[in-house]
């Protein structure tokens, strides 16, 4: 080794006994497994740590940190679960190559409508390509917004809904909230509904509310992304828990409740994301009994179910005591209305509302009057029913195309599942080759939990409003299928 990586080597280790030890001050109750995992995942996000960087061998560091041998092997091994690394044998453990975020943020651009001459097909390019990868819930079936604004502006109070209200929001925005979660199958009081800007403020109030660094939250082996970013910053583990045909295990989900301890479960349980699995009632009543036996905290994110036509009884139905329900409005309403409301028991009504203060204050009051309008006045029911008679045209389409490929869809649903051959990096390839031809997929890799891929697959979007260019795209994907 020259002197140059020498001193970069004893820099790196410099840096990570610093976090290390910071961790470990910072959180008394954290152990020095969870300390070097946190330091070392900081240092790959913010970059000191690049990707293809080798990190000290587990001798020298432990040295540095005094710490056992064994404590870096499983600290190194908890990374390339996490995604953050990868240990080749004979050269050691290296940062991974970034996985490309999906649903967490829109992408700068979203070309869905633009298609080429009548006649001469659609044409995608690199530079300018398709993106199937981020649901657009058919959003050019979004309530106008004019006429709504107009009703807005003759409310005699609209004045108040410029200043402060309560975080959790004002009473007659949780009336209708619970009346929207009525929608999902779950009867709720409105005392128990708060008022969060969007389904992703709502998760990130209940993870930061319920639970404290290093606290072990379970999910399926492929999961919403988010949940992964947030749990992240929030320096919370994610466990994965084994799914099959019918959503997550619950001989797997105890076996990890017995042997570890999980304080909380996250689950998509109607209209998974990204594989549209649904659980059926009698896997959820034993997944509450397990929740109960193990006091676990269950987070409800069905931000889908309304999608589809199939309704099953909320877990949060069956264990109210222990559950949170975010009910979304954004995919029926509209993603720039930004509101969700977030269904918890009394128990935990004044720490989510404590958070939501010190978060963001409050969700915007004109947006929450803005949901109510719609939920009262029966625009958001006909707005969904118009995206969902969409969906089944887009469905309709995707099953003919894909015809003959293992492909899963829902009579409504707003994307379907594209199941690839299950040599693993397969979706990757897959994804990679698609983005030659201008597609844009998500492939298994940006849910996976832990590194951990049970089923090669791509999840497609099909909110576009111009069917040829569905159909072409379509076809694309299909001719990618066909190189093999």
């Amino acid at each position: 080794m020259t002197i140059t990586n020498t001193r970069r080597v004893g820099r790196t280790m410099e840096e990570i006994k610093q976090l290390y030890d910071d961790n470990l001050r910072l959180h008394p109750n954290m152990t020095r497994q969870a300390a070097l995992v946190q330091a070392l995942a900081d240092m790959i996000h913010n970059g000191t740590l690049q990707e293809g960087a080798r990190l000290p061998t587990h001798r020298n560091l432990a040295r540095i940190l005094g710490v056992t041998t064994g404590t870096v092997s499983r600290a190194y091994a908890e990374t390339c679960q996490r995604n953050l690394t990868a240990g080749i044998i004979g050269r050691g453990t290296f940062v991974r190559k970034a996985v490309p975020n999906v649903d967490v943020f829109a992408p700068p651009f979203l070309r869905t409508e633009k298609t080429a001459a009548p006649g001469s097909g659609t044409i995608f390019s690199q530079a300018h390509p398709l993106d199937m990868s981020f649901i657009t819930p058919f959003e050019h079936l979004n309530p106008p917004l004019e006429q709504a604004v107009r009703k807005l502006a003759a409310c005699e109070n609209i004045n108040t809904f410029g200043g402060y209200q309560p975080p959790q929001g004002l009473a007659r925005h949780r009336e209708a909230g619970a009346l929207w979660a009525a929608r999902f199958g779950l009867p709720v009081s409105p005392d128990n509904v708060l008022v969060c800007a969007g389904a992703q403020h709502a998760l990130l109030t209940v993870l930061a509310s319920l639970f404290s660094p290093g606290d072990r939250i379970a999910a399926e082996q492929l999961t919403y992304p988010l949940l992964k970013q947030l749990c992240q910053r929030l320096r919370l583990q994610v466990t994965p828990i084994h799914m099959d045909k019918n959503g997550i295990s619950p001989q797997a989900l105890e076996a990890a409740c017995r042997t570890k301890t999980i304080r909380g479960l996250y689950l998509m349980p109607s209209c998974h994301n990204p594989t549209l699995t649904m659980i059926p009632d009698y896997r959820r009543r034993e997944i509450v009994s397990i929740c109960r036996q193990y006091d676990v905290a269950i987070i409800e994110d069905d931000v889908y179910a309304l999608s589809i036509e199939q309704r099953v009884p909320p877990l949060s139905r069956l264990a109210p005591e222990r559950s949170c329900f975010i009910a979304s409005a954004s995919e029926a309403m509209g993603a720039g209305l930004r509101i969700a409301y977030l269904c918890a028991p009394d128990s935990w009504q004044k720490v989510l509302e404590q958070t939501i203060s010190y978060t963001i204050s409050m969700a915007p009051p004109l947006m929450a009057e803005l949901a109510s309008l719609w939920i009262g006045d029966g625009t958001a029911d006909s707005v969904l029913a118009a995206k969902r008679a969409a969906a089944t045209q887009a469905n309709l389409l995707a099953r003919e195309k894909l015809d003959g490929f293992p492909v899963e869809t829902r009579t409504t649903g707003f994307f379907c599942w594209l199941k690839l051959q299950a040599q693993p990096g397969s979706s990757a390839v897959f994804a990679a080759r698609a983005r030659e031809k201008g597609i844009l997929v998500a492939d298994s890799s940006c849910f996976s939990v832990g590194g951990m891929i049970p089923e090669e697959g791509v999840r497609l979007a099909l909110g576009i409003r111009d069917q040829a260019v569905l159909a072409s795209a379509l076809e694309t994907l299909v001719s990618v299928l066909q190189e093999g």
